[in-house]
């Protein structure tokens, strides 16, 4: 059996250590026992930023928020969908060292891109007014629950209140889930967002399936 190493720990924002893992050539992010994110698990990231930036890339100076970086596979994703000179991708990583960790031990660096900004603020905070009208917010439920803080939900009302005034009519909030939840898909309509799901699976080889929601706010048309 090959061996489990944590290679490094960080405090993420929350207080809770996080743990850069490697076993079996790959890179795990882990938070007491619990797996927070994987380097082979970026398909649902891809398949979501897909359909997020189609919508934006006709856009000057599309700007996306990224609550959490994880080992950045939405952030790749973005930058290869949304090519403009202009585009910004600003990350709320969470902790401090997962943009080093990223940098160091990934193969491919999905931040190195001068469009690239790495917040110091917290995800868990409310996103700063200096955002508001960009075009999307990006979550996945497993990175933000695994290291909140104690009572946090990174989908309470308020959270998604904010969300809705940083973005622009028609702007998007796009959601990693691990499974459907209709009493989410009820709260953000409630929020006033219009809301559609698919499902995705988690790597190529896995028979497992992970949720993808896509809440525009104001009405939304789907792929064209």
């Amino acid at each position: 059996m090959k061996p489990r190493l944590i290679i490094d720990q960080a405090l993420a924002h929350s207080r809770q250590t996080v743990d850069l893992v490697k076993h079996d050539a790959r890179f795990f992010l882990e938070c007491i026992g619990r797996q927070v994110d994987a380097q082979h698990t970026g398909r649902p990231a891809q398949e979501l930023m897909e359909m997020v930036c189609q919508p934006f890339r006709a856009a000057k100076q599309p700007r996306i928020i990224f609550l959490g970086l994880g080992f950045g596979h939405a952030v790749a994703a973005a930058r290869h969908y949304l090519p403009q000179e202009k585009a910004a991708f600003v990350i709320f990583p969470e902790a401090a060292k997962v943009p080093e960790w990223v940098e160091t031990h990934l193969p491919e660096n999905p931040l190195d891109d001068e469009r690239v900004h790495i917040e110091t603020l917290s995800p868990f905070n409310p996103i700063p007014e200096k955002y508001s009208g960009s075009q999307a917010v990006i979550m996945d439920l497993d990175h933000l629950e695994g290291l909140s803080p104690s009572g946090y939900k990174p989908t309470h009302p308020i959270s998604l209140a904010n969300i809705y005034q940083m973005l622009k009519s028609g702007g998007l909030l796009g959601i990693i889930g691990s499974r459907l939840d209709n009493s989410l898909k009820k709260l953000l309509q409630r929020c006033g967002f219009e809301v559609v799901h698919e499902f995705v699976p988690l790597s190529e080889k896995s028979k497992k399936n992970r949720t993808l929601y896509l809440a525009r706010k104001g009405q939304y048309h789907g792929r064209r």
